[in-house]
């Protein structure tokens, strides 16, 4: 089994997440592993939306701790909009990197994609991948929860503009 080497080591954490290299296709494909975990497929809609969500620290702490239930993204939003007053930013610049992290995956035989991306092998999530990784590989179940209302549902309240 072919593993990732510490994603948080691939680069150097700028102090701007927005658009720096902390935010790099190598922590959104351990994003992508880890919500693919617990959801097995995933369409590309709903795909864009992970690298905006862990590219905020806030977001993935909040959706991280054990006592916060999974919700719709309508609810959240509601109870949180903190977490999401510049999604639109963030959708728009992790649009390359998700999408070289899909071709990553697919290359290294991780995913498969037959019009949307289909878990084909695990990924190992241990200390050895970054602390970032492991963070986000907690909150993925909150993620996906909040990736399981409809995509329309999903980009109307997160505001994206296409």
């Amino acid at each position: 089994m072919t593993e990732f080497k510490g994603v948080d080591d691939v680069h150097e954490r700028s102090s701007n997440d927005e658009g720096s290299n902390y935010n790099n296709f190598a922590i959104c494909a351990a994003g992508l592993m880890a919500i693919l975990e617990e959801t097995q497929t995933l369409s590309v809609a709903k795909a864009l939306l992970v690298m905006p969500i862990i590219m905020h620290d806030s977001t993935v702490r909040h959706l991280g701790k054990q006592n916060v239930r999974a919700r719709e993204v309508s609810a959240l939003t509601s109870t949180r909009p903190d977490l999401f007053l510049n999604f639109n930013s963030r959708f728009l610049a992790g649009l390359t990197p998700t999408l070289n992290a899909i071709q990553l995956l697919a290359e290294a035989k991780y995913i498969a994609f037959n019009g949307e991306l289909v878990l084909a092998k695990t990924l190992t999530f241990s200390v050895a991948i970054g602390d970032r990784a492991m963070r986000i590989k907690k909150a993925a179940k909150n993620i996906a929860a909040l990736l399981a209302s409809p995509e329309g549902e999903l980009y109307l309240n997160l505001r994206i503009e296409l």
